[in-house]
């Protein structure tokens, strides 16, 4: 059996990481670096004295992109700085067995607002994962016993979705201002998502579903999740579950995540440096110096930090960071889990099976071929299940398809990226009351435009588009 990336093991070191990612990016660096070179044509004049760009935006996934290119079509000189030697940040298109895969962020919908008009703009449409319609639906319960879906037990376990989120609307009645109703959110973050779960007199088939769901929506243990953060997803995808679940795990882009990056680079056309880590952002107040990891120095009028709150302190900031977001950054945010691909021998239909407390607590199909089946799924971390080691995912697997004979492996190691440091991001109980503010603060010459911040869809692909759009309309408004 071949794995993709790694080689079977225990434990995961530096060495096969980076072997890892070296293999996983040889699928897109072709485009990359081809939308890079067209990019770094449309330079324009600097217009802030002393400085050699207007704009530095710190990072390439689709925040930094988004933010480059509107600094750009706004008449200001931009430079787009990324420390992996490919752009696209959590997401990632990439080639497995030949099937086209979604190694990070993969799901857009029409109730996302930012990406779903990007997607319009280049006229980009979308493609369907089999799974997110389930023609067999299956839930693993505790005891291990394995329940194929009757329809009656379907409509039981989106009822008890329903009950979990019946008070969405009164707490959160408007998911883009989260504190709106600030007394009844803030009580509400509070509450772990388990605690509310087992306390509302649910089915133990409702229980499993719920606990499965929220596994997957935290990318970790659904007790690392508030509340407050599954209600809000709930209400973003439309106040009901139908729409949630298509909202999340339907539609793809057509062509992968790179076309539409690439769409949008290429339409702003900023100067881009891949494989450029930044060691220092200083303030000086009447500009902005950014020190790279090789020690050059680039002066510029404005920066737009578009980095990951589990990265963030891997920078030094001057002025520092906000206490809060400094203590958020050390602790982390939950999204530590793991997205899996497996290809199995033979058929096993249009399914979907859920069991929380399993190393995968959720899998699906992802594509049917003629003689094997792409299956998708998801852990709530390495503790849970070593994506590395081909027998212990077949262990895994069976445990959901017990006659399932898995081929090969292809996952991306998010959470030891030294980029990354985790998979999408949602918030903890508690950060909401300690954090959320600060989250919100500029500071001088330097925006923040990471789609870990901000309302609506925190962690997606829509939200750092979002984030980005807005930090280049205010480093373009302070710089007119």
């Amino acid at each position: 059996m071949q794995q993709k990336p790694g080689s079977k093991s225990g434990g995961l070191n530096r060495r096969q990481f980076v072997g890892g990612a070296v293999l996983a990016s040889s699928a897109t660096a072709l485009s990359a670096s081809s939308a890079v070179q067209a990019a770094s044509a449309g330079a324009v004049e600097c217009k802030v004295p002393g400085c050699d760009y207007d704009v530095v935006v710190i990072g390439g996934g689709f925040a930094g992109v988004t933010a480059a290119r509107d600094a750009q079509k706004n008449g200001l000189k931009t430079l787009l700085v990324e420390a992996r030697n490919r752009l696209g940040g959590r997401t990632f298109s990439a080639d497995f067995e030949g099937s086209p895969i979604e190694l990070g962020g993969t799901w857009i919908h029409n109730t996302q607002p930012f990406v779903w008009a990007e997607a319009q703009r280049y006229g980009i449409g979308v493609v369907e994962t089999p799974g997110a319609v389930a023609e067999i639906m299956q839930a693993v319960m505790p005891d291990g016993t394995r329940t194929r879906l009757t329809p009656e037990q379907v409509i039981e376990a989106v009822m008890g979705w329903e009950a979990y989120c019946a008070e969405a609307r009164d707490i959160l009645p408007r998911p883009y201002d989260l504190l709106h109703n600030r007394d009844a959110a803030l009580e509400a973050e509070k509450i772990r998502a388990t605690d509310h779960l087992h306390g509302l007199g649910l089915t133990p088939l409702q229980v499993a579903f719920n606990e499965a769901m929220i596994s997957v929506i935290v990318n970790n243990h659904a007790r690392e999740m508030s509340y407050l953060e599954v209600m809000r997803f709930h209400l973003l995808g439309g106040g009901c579950f139908p729409t949630f679940m298509d909202s999340t795990t339907r539609f793809q882009v057509d062509g992968g995540t790179t076309r539409l990056l690439n769409s949008i680079l290429q339409d702003g056309g900023p100067e881009t440096r891949l494989a450029t880590p930044v060691k220092s952002i200083h303030d000086l107040g009447e500009k902005v110096v950014v020190t790279t990891s090789r020690g050059e120095k680039i002066t510029c009028g404005a920066v737009i930090s578009t980095v990951p709150m589990n990265t963030i302190n891997a920078i030094d900031f001057q002025p520092p960071l906000p206490q809060g977001v400094v203590e958020a950054g050390r602790e982390g945010h939950p999204g530590q889990g793991i997205k899996l691909y497996m290809k199995v021998e033979g058929d096993l239909g249009n399914f979907v099976s859920f069991g929380a407390h399993l190393p995968l607590s959720y899998a699906m199909t992802y594509k049917q071929g003629a003689d094997y089946t792409l299956v998708v799924g998801f852990s709530a971390g390495a503790e849970e299940l070593d994506a590395y080691d081909e027998e212990a995912a077949q262990a895994a697997l069976r445990q959901h398809i017990p006659e399932a004979k898995v081929l090969s492996l292809m996952h991306y190691d998010w959470v030891n990226d030294p980029y990354s440091r985790g998979t999408w991001a949602t918030y903890r109980p508690g950060w909401v009351e300690k954090y959320y503010d600060q989250f919100q603060q500029g500071s001088g010459r330097i925006f923040f435009g990471s789609g870990d911040h901000g309302e609506g869809w925190r962690g997606t692909i829509d939200s750092a588009i979002g984030a980005g759009s807005i930090a280049a309309r205010k480093a373009s408004d302070m710089l007119s």
